[in-house]
């Protein structure tokens, strides 16, 4: 890739989170969020925002651009003041969470600042500090491409991301779109490439993770102490949302990242039913929707054990919380029609659900798990250690006693995914996830990060009663030192070997080898050059071709690795498009795709997957000329 400023990238991040934080904290304040809720809750918020306007403004037949975004976002600030001013404000909660002090604040603020700093600085040195590399594993082209879409045909619609590669007459496949609009909007006004844009995408994400937890730990009642060093330990736990990016799970990572903000407005709104309280809940729920169709079922199941340890304290309270949250449903499902009839509509379309029939054994699961160690080269046991101090003094956890329960619910379901995926009735639970062991253990260490994070908490304490009467600041940093010490420098070497997979594909790739090489990048751009507005470029799928839209703007026949339900024309041209000069569909084909070039590069998604062999052996053939060759490309022509 060609080089792009460093400025490029810091302003694209700060562009990202500028345009999640504007219209999520304009909305957080007319809902009466402040301090810790308001800045964790505000991006979340602000995918909500972006998450529902895209969808409904291709339904008015409007384009999603930054003004219209813009727009959409004043529109969401006015009806949320109406809606929550318009009903009075309910009784203060009687329940509300201790006041921290100022030393308080800021030294957890200091954790989630470390936490941010932890993520940006694995991200940067798993790209090897090229900031716009392109990233290598399977999903990434596609919501490369995605943004790139949106951003060219402002179509908002849950449809179109999916349309680069499943076009014509079959139509394309719906897809919640929100992270791909945010990235859009962020394109748009940075002019960075589509790679630079993603990466910006990704270095917050450890950071967002963290202060999310932060904020559930407060909420919950928790101490200082308690919400920084979980604060801390989410950000060096690889399973969380490491593991999902190094396998290119992006929006799933980024779901991972706020699904601890569910329970937290579940807990408010229960707490202190109001319609400032409803709207969040209901905000959160459309956002998470609008994110990852698994995420609303993530922190349903995260909010279950919440509601079950405060229903057996207060049985009294059982049918008049579900009365209340079921109202909030009704606004909610209305906010977010679109999304749940296309997910409807994708659960009996023709795109198959194949699990993964996983059958690790069961004692390495489990190790995987309390270990934090499933992608990464060693385990964490310094993490391990912590979760035994926090279930020593599971008592002391309080109002977060049920997070125990959660991490007894997604550990079995952890267990169930990695030793018996292939057994029908888990294949079924677990299909919101796709049966897909990276998804289900980010979901299963999350409650264990908070565990932990308890243990550290007490570990502190003891420091703190050690070196009395010297200040708290002392325990802290010694507490620091050796908490760094034990996670081997914060868990930054381990997590940079895990996410560098997501730009180099795995520990034994080279430059050479990469799906998407230098040579391939150099060819895309020449034949760019030389491409119609309006053509498609002939292509093999299983090479780095299928980046050529997101690179470069030309669109190809084939625009993902997945060959899953191709368009009809590409799946015949894959297999007989070196028989155009005597099959006549194939030339009918080539005419209503409007092919004028050909495009092969030498690499392939993985080492056994062989190339299409609708283009191989085109050296030899009547109907192309060479026009471009580097070490890694071919371009060709078709001639008459």
């Amino acid at each position: 890739m060609p080089d792009e400023p460093i400025w490029l990238s810091v302003a694209a991040v700060a562009t990202y989170l500028a345009v999640l934080a504007v219209p999520g904290t304009a909305i957080g304040l007319v809902c009466r969020l402040r301090g810790w809720l308001l800045v964790a809750l505000a991006p979340l918020l602000g995918y909500a925002v972006l998450g529902i306007a895209g969808p409904w403004l291709h339904l008015m037949g409007l384009p999603f651009t930054v003004l219209t975004a813009i727009g959409s976002a004043v529109v969401g600030v006015l009806l949320t003041a109406v809606v929550v001013y318009a009903i009075p404000a309910s009784l203060p909660d009687p329940q509300a969470t201790r006041r921290w002090s100022r030393r308080d604040n800021v030294a957890v603020a200091c954790c989630v600042a470390l936490a941010f700093v932890l993520s940006i600085v694995v991200v940067v040195l798993a790209a090897r500090g090229e900031l716009n590399a392109v990233l290598q594993r399977w999903d990434p082209v596609f919501h490369a491409n995605g943004i790139r879409y949106i951003a060219e045909t402002g179509d908002g619609g849950l449809y179109g991301v999916s349309s680069v590669n499943r076009y014509g007459p079959e139509g394309s496949q719906f897809y919640p779109n929100a992270y791909h609009l945010a990235g859009s909007l962020v394109y748009l006004i940075t002019g960075g490439s589509v790679p630079l844009v993603m990466t910006a995408m990704i270095m917050p994400l450890g950071g967002i993770y963290a202060l999310s937890m932060a904020a559930l730990v407060r909420e919950c009642g928790g101490r200082a102490a308690f919400a920084g060093a979980t604060a801390v330990v989410s950000a060096v736990a690889a399973s969380g949302v490491y593991e999902s990016i190094s396998n290119g799970l992006l929006p799933f990572a980024l779901s991972i990242a706020m699904t601890p903000l569910g329970p937290l407005a579940v807990l408010r709104f229960v707490r202190r039913p109001g319609a400032d309280t409803a709207v969040v809940l209901s905000l959160v729920c459309a956002g998470m929707l609008a994110v990852h169709s698994s995420a609303l079922f993530a922190i349903v199941l995260l909010s279950l054990p919440l509601l079950l340890h405060r229903w057996w304290r207060h049985r009294d309270r059982v049918w008049r919380d579900v009365k209340r949250m079921r109202r909030v449903a009704a606004p909610t499902m209305a906010l977010t029609a679109p999304h749940l009839l296309g997910a409807l509509d994708q659960a009996s379309g023709a795109y198959g659900y194949r699990p993964w029939a996983s059958d690790q054994p069961i004692w390495g699961a489990l190790f995987n798990l309390v270990a934090f160690q499933h992608a990464r080269p060693e385990p964490q046991l310094a993490l391990t250690a912590l979760v035994v101090i926090g279930l020593i003094g599971y008592r002391r956890l309080g109002e977060l006693r049920w997070i125990g329960g959660a991490a007894v619910l997604f550990g079995v379901l952890w267990l169930l995914v990695a030793s018996f995926g292939g057994v029908d009735w888990v294949a079924a639970i677990s299909r919101p996830w796709w049966n897909d062991r990276p998804r289900i253990i980010a979901l299963a260490v999350l409650p264990l990060c908070i565990i932990a994070g308890h243990g550290l908490a007490l570990v502190y304490d003891r420091v703190r009663r050690r070196l009395r009467p010297r200040p708290a600041p002392m325990a802290a940093a010694a507490v620091a030192v050796l908490f760094g010490a034990g996670t081997l420098a914060f868990g930054v070497p381990g997590n940079v070997d895990t996410t560098a997979r997501l730009y180099h594909n795995g520990p034994d790739d080279t430059r050479e080898t990469l799906p998407v090489s230098e040579g391939e990048i150099k060819a895309m751009r020449v034949l760019a050059a030389l491409a119609e507005p309006d053509e498609r470029v002939m292509n093999d799928r299983n090479d780095g071709s299928v980046w050529m839209y997101a690179l470069t703007g030309v669109k190809t026949v084939a625009a993902h690795y997945d060959e899953n339900v191709p368009p009809k024309d590409a799946a015949y041209l894959e297999q007989h498009f070196r028989e155009y000069r005597t099959d006549p569909e194939v030339r009918a084909a080539v005419r209503r795709l409007n092919i004028k070039h050909v495009f092969v590069g030498d690499g392939s998604r993985f080492p056994r997957v062989l190339p299409d062999p609708g283009v191989q052996g085109l050296e030899n053939a009547d109907f192309v000329r060479l026009i471009y060759r580097n070490e890694d490309a071919r371009v060709y022509e078709l001639v008459p």
